[in-house]
């Protein structure tokens, strides 16, 4: 994997928190130095039984509760998938995936009926856990994490460290004027910009009249096939971002 995806994939999954569970402290703490790469806040466990008491603790709190469970199937006290199965019952949705020596069919079975997004083979690597994390943030939609993403509505992306508008992953082709436009708008992503804003931005310049705004913005909408900046009567625009 070339570094600018490894980027990439870090830039996201350094905002989640993670439980992990593995049983042999010898895998665990090889394994630990590759999660490091990629998490800043990891809780560790080392069976089921901890896992499940680390999880209800966390998720007391919506503002503290993990984002992603990562975990080993045969562990002592409760399994992987028993744990699986009782974290199910409080949280349907959180990303699971399971590191395993296994790969008989019928755990593959289990697993997949206990709603887990990826399966690692033991002994694993850099590569195979970036791939994994990589289709986990496409399959859960986590791109918004990515500092320099913005999300918006209609598949639009705007990344803010390439100054490119993407719209189902093609790039769509601006204009200068166009790309100051979302160049000002991401600096702020809730703030409302006057007409005057804009015009000083984008033009260098305050006219009587918001007609140059509103040009450029009609223009935009042909352009794009859909009105990607909402008009607020006598105030001025806002960016349009998808609703999560």
């Amino acid at each position: 994997m070339d570094q600018n995806r490894l980027k990439s994939i870090i830039n996201i999954t350094k905002k989640l928190s993670v439980l992990y569970l593995e049983d042999n402290v010898d895998v665990r703490n090889q394994t630990l130095k590759m999660l490091n790469l990629f998490f800043e806040d990891i809780e560790v466990g080392t069976n089921g039984n901890e896992g499940l008491t680390l999880f209800k603790e966390r998720n007391k709190y919506e503002s503290t509760s993990f984002d992603l469970i990562i975990t080993d199937i045969e562990m002592p006290e409760i399994d992987g998938i028993s744990m699986i199965n009782k974290i199910r019952e409080f949280d349907k949705k959180i990303p699971i995936l399971i590191f395993s020596a296994h790969s008989r069919t019928d755990y593959f079975l289990k697993t997949i009926d206990a709603g887990i997004v990826g399966y690692i083979l033991k002994p694993y690597n850099i590569e195979q856990i970036s791939n994994s994390l990589e289709k986990l943030i496409e399959k859960e939609d986590l791109s918004y994490l990515n500092e320099h993403i913005l999300v918006l509505e209609h598949g639009f992306i705007w990344n803010s460290e390439k100054n490119t508008l993407y719209k189902n992953e093609e790039i769509v082709k601006l204009t200068k004027s166009e790309l100051k436009l979302f160049r000002l708008f991401s600096n702020t992503k809730t703030a409302l910009k006057s007409y005057d804003d804009i015009e000083i931005y984008i033009f260098g310049d305050i006219t009587s009249n918001t007609k140059r705004v509103r040009n450029l913005m009609s223009r935009l909408k042909t352009k794009l096939d859909f009105d990607l900046f909402e008009s607020i009567y006598g105030h001025g625009y806002k960016l349009k971002y998808k609703k999560n």
